[in-house]
């Protein structure tokens, strides 16, 4: 037998490792939708139970308060070990569901994979505290005696273990294709209401999910132990290939990752033979394998995912209140000067807790502008440092790079790296994102830092940063923490801080949030969704790398363990305890992270130690449920809340009823009186939009179907058809939100290939049927973003002056016309439903574009508010805006279009002038009904001449 079938053979030992963990994911995503990320530690944790029952007799129970030991005897029996290790699996998919997930799930993903990182960390310390950190070498469970094979002899355990995976793997799949209580789960997962109705508990459909998920990857976990000395890391990022697996299947598909975890297990292993050869280059002889799932998950997710959410697919739970920095001059002032007060009066470990935190905080900042501010969620903050760390190292020791320059040269190359990173963000986000970044992240530590080609295995020095014949450097004789070292780090912390402060008060902060509340509300005002996201990535980056270079200058030396992944993964956990969306919180992150100035205080005072981690993970796990805005937030609002009771002053924040009734207030004033005669048209207008049989399918569907149509510059012209017609897929189509086929002019361009911001640019808006505002801006911030240019100079001046003067009249003209300038100040979640229409339709034409395309406008507004609105489209076409509607109110339709076409599963129906469309029996059947049929007869019986009248009312319109 060939010796590589055999390597190949031995590599399903390790792939049944990931797809015990991979199916134990698929199996939570099936049932629950949760993404979880401490599936590995989880099942690590069961694994250790069962060898110190075996070893030591003993029952270790996860648990921190209480005594967690019960001796059992000498040396516990095989079986029992095993139901104790199923009983601590279920009893942890119990808790995990009901302490921490069932809270969460109404929750946004942020919060979900927070949650899921903070589990991690926890079990991971807690298996440190409980078991030691200390390799453990696990007796043989399954018959390992080997058989010889091609030359080499293959232990049998590595089989059984395998086949014993796929027999596990097939029960999971009959039990969720024909079980009921699979079905049932299946059914919950999409639809709690619906399994409700059928009698089944979506709680306890999910609390089963969890169960089955735990025991599949504890139990599998465990049998695997003996294959691999058990340690406290191996098993908790296994979840990195897995994750790989089972996004390959989809995160739905048992037997596709199945197959996907054997072939990776199978691929490693050949990758170690290579390795071996003569010919293999020494680059690849480390790390290479590590880096296969990252690849594979790059690849998957980018074929699979798309550009732009689709439509119900956008999120609406609230992620967590931003809170913008004011960078007030006496408070960065009075900050930098407590900064310096901490660095004088401290000395020794504690001055190096003041240093460690100011640095950990440049990090928090990364992690705000990419997670807080634009929803893009990161685990690669660490590795991104350790690039410009280790960059450092080559440009200083080796090329002999000074200090100034160093410093922004490997943050640079941070930056390329972080961008690299975050391409595969232009067409996944959530928690599917998070997944790519942990992929990176384990690719860079175990191929880039700890790889001898690139990493020196003695450490990567790196000289005291020296300016002016000034040595600035960390240490010195005796002292470990110099006071020019820490003035150089608030220096530099300072500068990032108010260059960060104003980018996220200036444009660019505003359509970072954009893009975190509606990527498709985004595009639809010009936003180039995918440029923000990469602007974002490499400002993190660039932040991150800062950080990284100050770690380097303040350690001396690097290595591979000063940016390992969990480290990483505790930058996200220590920043969204601070408060992830402000300044700051980032500052509280600084202070709380390890050998941060609080964990200097609190392992001196009490020894805290290894529980520092143990005590994050819950303090994060709880803050996702109790507390999203972070300890900064939550002061802030505390502090808010003290001084409107003081001054005995409502809350800011006024609710929707106190709006609406503003709103009403300022429409007698804004009303305009209705207009006698309305202008008709001439009939030689040029065409603004016209389609050539434009179609648009969904799988199988075709929701349009060869629809040709113009739309003349100067009309109001309407779209109707019933329910399901293909309305709202026909402007989806025509604003690049869904593929299509035909032609698309606008403006005497094609625009069919363009995406949907650059159509946007062009003069083409829109507004959306299920509204879609931007509830992280206000309202008039909503209308500025859709009409700031977005360049690489204002990218740039935003750094430095975020409030420039902007012409205003355009967004002005705007909020008086729908009535709304009362309410610049107020979010859009105050506004009543027909208010956030009018709301959408101003940011519409904010812009002011040639064509405005509305889709049901009307729906949420009274009668007196919809016949305002028809006033209000008549002014914006006077202003010189052509509009294109889409509403079920009739009545407006027929009242202000000059000429309107009707559609019916996905095809036009007719066309012609209000008169005609009143008078069209077709229309009358299909869609206006016996209202319609016995309007017209009434009114034949009424004229005394109908079919001259007919012929009048169709002479006075006008043909398209």
């Amino acid at each position: 037998m060939s010796q590589y079938l055999v390597f190949a053979l031995l590599g399903f030992g390790v792939g049944s490792v990931y797809a015990a963990v991979a199916m134990g994911l698929v199996v939570t995503y099936k049932g629950t939708g949760i993404i979880n990320f401490a599936a590995g530690a989880m099942g690590m944790w069961s694994a250790y139970v069962f060898d110190e029952a075996r070893r030591n007799g003993n029952l270790m129970l996860p648990l921190v308060v209480v005594p967690a030991k019960i001796h059992l005897a000498g040396r516990v029996a095989f079986l029992l070990a095993i139901l104790l290790a199923a009983a601590s699996a279920a009893l942890i998919g119990l808790a995990a569901h009901f302490l921490v997930f069932r809270p969460l799930r109404k929750a946004p993903p942020l919060a979900k994979v927070v949650a899921s990182v903070g589990l991690m960390l926890a079990l991971q310390a807690l298996v440190v505290i409980r078991f030691g950190s200390t390799a453990r070498s696990v007796e043989p469970i399954l018959p390992n005696k080997t058989v010889h094979l091609g030359g080499v002899d293959l232990p049998r355990d590595r089989l059984y273990l395998t086949l014993i995976t796929v027999l596990v793997g097939i029960a999971l799949w009959a039990y969720f294709r024909y079980a009921r209580l699979g079905l049932a789960t299946r059914a919950a997962a999409e639809n709690e209401r619906a399994a409700s109705l059928a009698r089944y508990s979506p709680q306890f459909l999910a609390g089963t999910t969890w169960v089955i998920s735990s025991l599949v990857v504890g139990l599998l976990l465990t049998l695997a132990a003996p294959l691999n000395a058990l340690n406290t890391l191996g098993y908790v990022f296994a979840i990195v290939p897995a994750l790989a697996c089972a996004l390959v299947g989809r995160l739905t598909s048992i037997g596709a990752t199945l197959v996907a975890a054997l072939a990776l297990g199978a691929i490693q292993s050949l990758i170690t033979l290579l390795a071996t050869r003569s010919w293999w280059p020494s680059w690849g002889k480390t790390g290479l394998s590590d880096a296969v799932p990252f690849i594979i998950v790059i690849i998957v997710l980018f074929v699979l995912g798309r550009s732009l959410p689709t439509r119900g697919a956008t999120e609406t739970q609230p992620l967590p209140e931003v809170i913008k920095p004011r960078n007030s001059p006496p408070v960065v002032i009075g900050l930098a000067a407590a900064g310096v007060l901490a660095i004088l009066v401290t000395s020794g470990s504690y001055r190096y807790g003041v240093i460690t935190s100011m640095i950990v905080a440049i990090s928090a900042l990364s992690l705000m502008v990419l997670t807080g501010y634009v929803g893009q969620i990161s685990l690669a903050t660490a590795a991104l440092a350790g690039t410009a760390g280790f960059a450092l190292s080559k440009l200083t020791t080796d090329a002999g790079w000074p200090f100034p320059i160093a410093l922004p040269v490997s943050a640079l190359i941070a930056t390329a790296f972080g961008v690299i990173v975050g391409i595969p963000a232009l067409r996944i986000r959530g928690a599917q994102l998070a997944v790519v970044t942990l992929a990176a992240a384990v690719a860079l530590e175990r191929f880039v830092f700890r790889n001898p080609a690139f990493s020196k295995v003695a450490g990567n020095l790196i000289p005291d940063p020296t300016i002016f014949g000034i040595n600035l450097g960390v240490r010195r004789g005796t002292t470990i923490a110099r006071v020019q070292f820490g003035l150089l780090v608030l220096t530099i912390l300072v500068l990032v801080t108010v260059a960060v402060g104003n980018l996220v008060r200036s444009a660019t902060g505003r359509r970072f949030l954009a893009v975190r509340s509606n990527e498709r509300a985004g595009a639809a005002v010009g936003i180039n969704i995918p440029a923000q996201k990469l602007l974002a990535f490499a400002v993190a980056s660039f932040l991150a790398g800062t950080s990284g270079v100050l770690i380097g200058y303040s350690r001396g030396q690097l290595s591979a363990d000063s940016f390992a992944t969990l480290v990483g993964v505790s930058y996200l956990a220590f920043a969204y305890l601070g408060g992830i969306t402000s300044v700051s919180g980032s500052m509280v992150a600084g202070a709380l992270a390890p050998l941060g100035i609080f964990f200097v205080i609190f392992d001196r005072l009490i020894n805290v130690g290894s529980s520092y981690q143990l005590i994050a993970g819950f303090s994060l796990i709880l803050t996702a449920i109790f507390n999203p805005i972070g300890i900064a937030g939550a002061t802030r609002n505390n502090v808010a809340l003290i001084r409107a009771r003081l001054r005995r002053d409502a809350p800011s924040a006024r609710p929707a009823t106190e709006v609406a009734a503003a709103v009403d207030g300022a429409r007698h004033v804004l009303e305009r009186e209705r207009r006698a005669a309305r202008r008709i048209p001439t009939a030689d207008a040029p065409v603004l939009l016209e389609t050539d049989a434009l179609s648009i399918s969904y799988g199988g569907l075709r929701a349009v179907d060869r629809v040709s149509l113009k739309v003349r510059t100067g009309r109001i012209v309407g779209l109707i058809g019933p329910n399901g017609a293909g309305k709202t897929s026909f402007i989806d189509g025509l604003t690049g939100f869904t593929p299509t086929t035909g032609r698309i002019d606008f403006g005497g361009e094609q625009i069919e290939h363009l995406p949907a911001h650059q159509r946007a640019r062009r003069g083409l808006a829109r507004t959306w049927q299920s509204i879609e505002l931007f509830n992280d801006l206000t309202v008039g911030e909503n209308l500025r973003v859709a009409s700031e240019p977005a360049t690489l100079g204002s990218v740039l001046a935003d750094f430095v002056l975020p409030s420039r003067p902007v012409d205003m009249r355009h967004q002005q003209w705007a909020l008086e016309l729908m009535g709304l300038d009362q309410l610049v100040d107020e979010k859009p979640a105050n506004l009543s439903l027909g208010h956030q229409k009018l709301l959408g339709v101003a940011r519409a034409l904010a812009a002011r574009p040639d064509l405005v395309l509305l889709d049901e406008p009307a729906a949420g507004l009274d009668t007196v508010e919809s016949e305002a609105l028809g006033q209000r489209l008549m002014d914006i076409v006077d202003a010189g805006i052509t509009v294109f509607l889409i509403d079920h109110d009739m009545g407006l339709v027929l009242e202000v279009c000059d000429y309107v076409y009707v559609l019916e599963f996905g095809r036009l129906l007719a066309e012609g002038t209000p008169a005609e469309i009143r008078r069209n029996d077709v229309v009358i059947e299909a869609y206006l009904g016996e209202t319609a049929r016995r309007a017209k007869a009434a009114e034949a019986v009424d004229t005394a001449e109908p079919a001259q009248a007919a012929g009048a009312a169709g002479a006075a319109g006008v043909d398209q």
